[in-house]
């Protein structure tokens, strides 16, 4: 468990030497004062220099954020209504929140946040040049520094020399790309040779974005354009999860994590309280997903919660009836379960939360199924076990449509006795 106080007096005391690697987080005008001070507050106060990219400059406290559109091109900006959010927050004449509260728009930062990519990574080559690695992470993302500059000063034999680009790996059309919210790596050397040597390269990728839909897929499209370099996989070590939705289990147990996703501030807090507080007889040993687990989540674990979504999906079953089919979303209908290869019990399922939790009692033995979620008909279980997260109980009382989830904790800790200790970390090899 986190405890509940620690000693702040020297919170960078067993902080890694992170010389020769910048961070660079891109945030948003409008959520620059929710999400940033709790990064200045935590992990970022042990980091030696850093930058902070938005979409218009702002000052939290001492620590000076850059406008990553400021030489957009003018004529550009003019005439393109993804614009409109960068003119409005230039013309709020009080604070950010006000005006966004006003107009509840969230499309419309999301519209703007593409364009900062390939701005981003000129400005960053411009002012800090000549680093070995270079991170760039999003405002809701955690990173693991111990583990991430170990790993790539010691354990990845990578050389940033040469042209690499390392991250989780997503698709777009076809499209491989590091996604953006998990983090990336740009190796110093690629990102000298992607600004240096292709002058044109931001002015371009600017006027394209009014046609794509991502910043992040629009840099591996420049990198594979200019540079002939693809994503490198460090997935799950680079990760698009954060403790409570992690998918615990084979593939996410002994290997290292190095960042998060979705992280709100209190969620952020709470994790580097964590890293802080864990026994000094570990303190120097890698930080593994299993290690989340055991802190974080084992404490919250418990046979069933109503009103929760544990993020059941891997196996579904379904009212046959055509109506509820209908009803049901295409994710589940998908991932259902075709009705002869079902048992007796699978096919009862549906029917309620207690027939759906008989699904992973009856599975036991191969440990195939290690939680259920059970709403509106429709009973899923998952090969990996997750926390989740509440669900609003329904308003009119109907039992069909109340969530319940639940764990099936003896075929969980059977897996984890079976797995023993992590003898050493499974160290991702970045995948081509």
């Amino acid at each position: 468990m986190v405890d509940q106080y620690y000693n702040s007096s020297n919170p960078c005391a067993n902080f890694p030497d992170t010389d020769g690697i910048l961070l660079v987080m891109k945030t948003g005008a409008t959520e620059t004062f929710d999400k940033m001070p709790v990064h200045l507050l935590t992990t970022m106060t042990c980091l030696p220099d850093f930058l902070i990219f938005s979409d218009m400059e702002q000052q939290v406290g001492p620590y000076h954020i850059h406008d990553a559109l400021a030489e957009f091109d003018e004529s550009a900006k003019a005439h393109n209504a993804d614009f409109d959010l960068y003119r409005d927050q230039k013309e709020c004449p009080v604070s950010q929140k006000s005006c966004v509260d006003a107009k509840r728009d969230g499309q419309k930062a999301w519209n703007l946040d593409k364009y900062k990519f390939l701005p981003m990574m000129e400005q960053t080559w411009r002012m800090r040049p000549g680093r070995d690695w270079y991170i760039f992470a999003e405002a809701d993302t955690y990173i693991f520094w111990a583990n991430i500059v170990h790993w790539l000063k010691n354990e990845s034999r990578l050389n940033p020399r040469e042209k690499l680009y390392l991250g989780s790996r997503s698709f777009i059309g076809g499209t491989p790309f590091a996604h953006g919210g998990s983090g990336y790596i740009l190796s110093g050397t690629l990102l000298k040779h992607l600004i240096e040597y292709h002058p044109g390269v931001v002015k371009q990728y600017n006027v394209k974005g009014a046609h794509e839909c991502c910043g992040d897929l629009m840099l591996a499209q420049a990198l594979e354009e200019y540079e002939k370099v693809k994503i490198r996989q460090v997935w799950p070590m680079i990760n698009g999860e954060k403790p409570s939705t992690l998918p615990y289990g084979p593939g996410h147990w002994c290997e290292p994590i190095f960042t998060m996703h979705h992280m709100n501030a209190e969620e952020i807090s709470n994790v580097w309280q964590f890293e802080q507080t864990r026994k000094t007889d570990v303190s120097t040993r890698v930080l593994l997903i299993r290690d989340l687990y055991d802190g974080l989540i084992r404490p919250k674990m418990q046979v069933s919660r109503e009103n929760w979504d544990n993020l059941s999906d891997d196996v579904c079953y379904l009212n046959p009836d055509p109506e509820a089919q209908q009803r049901a979303d295409g994710h589940s209908r998908d991932r259902q379960k075709k009705g002869e290869d079902m048992n007796d019990i699978e096919k009862e399922a549906w029917k309620s939360w207690e027939n759906c939790a008989k699904v992973c009692e009856s599975q036991d033995r191969n440990r195939s199924c290690f939680q259920y979620r059970w709403h509106d008909e429709v009973c899923c279980t998952a090969k990996s076990f997750k926390l989740g997260a509440p669900k609003m109980p329904p308003d009119n009382g109907d039992s069909k449509a109340k969530w319940v989830s639940g764990w099936h904790l003896k075929g969980i800790n059977d897996w984890i006795d079976a797995m023993g200790e992590c003898k050493k970390p499974a160290w991702k090899t970045p995948e081509p």
